[in-house]
């Protein structure tokens, strides 16, 4: 039956372009063993003309009464055009697995191997000590100065922030004020009460330590997320330095309450001296951190090992990260392969459909069955016709056995 499926696609396409030449009549009959019977009279039996009914038949130019060539055309259509969707899906498919095979894997390939040449440029480059570094000692000294100044300065702000915040006496800062009572008490910071010995100094200078530590901890942190371990350091350390000001604002407040200054109602939000305190201490802490970390780029540019070794592992994370990258690219490959491989599926699915559409094979080797039955008892009414009856057996037989891998039943 697969035979006589690509015949007919073989037929369909000649006829289509010799339409214009040959415009046979479609027949409908309502029963080819009657029809068989006639056709077989007015040829006297004649076997060329049994091939050629049954061509007819075949090619569907006799056909049941039944048939509607409507309905059979249009359901046809439909199956073509979703035939032809597929198609160009399958099209679209294969253009972008070929984008990927022949363009963007050998892309990234090649920057691969641009970076790995880099890499043997920059060991040559260490090794003749013809390396730039971008190294200046002026810079160096210059952020270096200026780092040990803000360290003095944070030490120094953060002793007395703390100092202010939880040791400084009210009494005592009313009695010793004189006649700046006012001009003292709304001072943030004390600096007599850092500096004259006291055991409260211990932990004020622990504390401003603390805070001092807490400047350099960012530039340890490495791994995953890194920026985002950051960030969420600076938001604590931020967080910790709005409780200090808010500490010493309330302090102040506080003794201008008892003092008499100043009245009871009081919003820290609304108070200078709280985002005075944050601007002192954590600006002051955000420029130290970048000048720290200034002065240790430029340190490191002293060394050429050290830069080489640091531009070649950035430069193997990069190869690394277009393995990533190509491995990313191999397994849309096969996901585009798979996609493929459905819709060659469903496209062999509707050429069936499609198939059946055009012609049953079942119904039409029945047909052309009861066609030859006709056919042949005419025949059979004469001894006459015995030469004719041999010659439409043998004629009938090859027809079959040509469009069809299984005969159909005589019976």
């Amino acid at each position: 039956m697969e035979t006589l499926l690509n015949n007919f696609k073989s037929k369909k396409t000649s006829n289509e372009s010799n339409a214009s030449t040959n415009q046979k009549k479609v027949t409908t009959v309502k029963s080819f063993s009657d029809y068989g019977h006639k056709r077989s009279g007015l040829n006297s039996g004649d076997a060329t003309a049994f091939k050629t009914h049954l061509s007819w038949i075949k090619d569907g130019y006799v056909v049941d009464e039944n048939y509607n060539e409507q309905e059979s055309t249009e359901k046809r259509k439909d199956i073509e055009s979703q035939i032809e969707t597929k198609k160009e899906e399958k099209q679209t498919i294969q253009g972008d697995r070929k984008v990927i095979e022949d363009v963007q894997i050998p892309n990234k390939k090649q920057e691969q191997v641009d970076l790995s040449n880099n890499i043997t440029q920059v060991q040559n480059d260490l090794d003749n000590e013809i390396l730039e570094t971008g190294y200046q000692s002026t810079n160096y000294y210059l952020y270096t100065g200026l780092t040990i100044f803000l360290s003095l300065y944070l030490l120094f702000f953060y002793a007395s922030a703390i100092y202010s915040a939880f040791f400084r006496s009210a009494g005592l800062l009313i009695e010793t004020s004189g006649d700046d009572l006012a001009m003292v008490i709304g001072s943030i910071f004390d600096m007599k009460g850092i500096l004259n010995p006291s055991p409260n100094l211990i932990m004020v200078y622990l504390g401003s330590f603390l805070f001092f530590a807490l400047g350099i901890i960012p530039h340890t942190i490495k791994g995953t997320y890194k920026s985002l371990k950051i960030g969420l350091f600076l938001i604590g350390t931020l967080v910790v330095d709005a409780l200090i000001a808010y500490k010493i604002d309330n302090s102040i407040h506080e003794i201008k309450v008892l003092s008499g200054i100043a009245e009871g109602e009081w919003l820290f939000w609304k108070s200078e001296n709280f985002y005075l305190v944050l601007a002192f201490g954590y600006l002051a802490y955000l420029i130290f951190g970048y000048v720290y970390q200034l002065m240790i780029e430029e340190k490191v540019k002293k060394n050429p090992r050290k830069i080489a070794q640091r531009n070649i592992n950035a430069l193997k994370d990069k190869i690394k990260e277009i393995d990533l990258i190509i491995n990313k690219y191999q397994e849309d490959i096969v996901h585009l392969e798979s996609k493929i491989i459905m819709l060659e599926n469903k496209i062999d699915l509707l050429n069936k459909r499609l198939n059946e559409a055009m012609i049953n094979p079942e119904i039409l080797s029945q047909s052309l069955n009861s066609f030859y039955i006709g056919w042949i008892q005419f025949l059979n009414g004469s001894l006459d016709y015995d030469n004719q009856k041999k010659e439409c057996n043998d004629v009938y037989q090859q027809f079959m056995e040509d469009n069809f891998k299984t005969l159909p039943s005589l019976n």
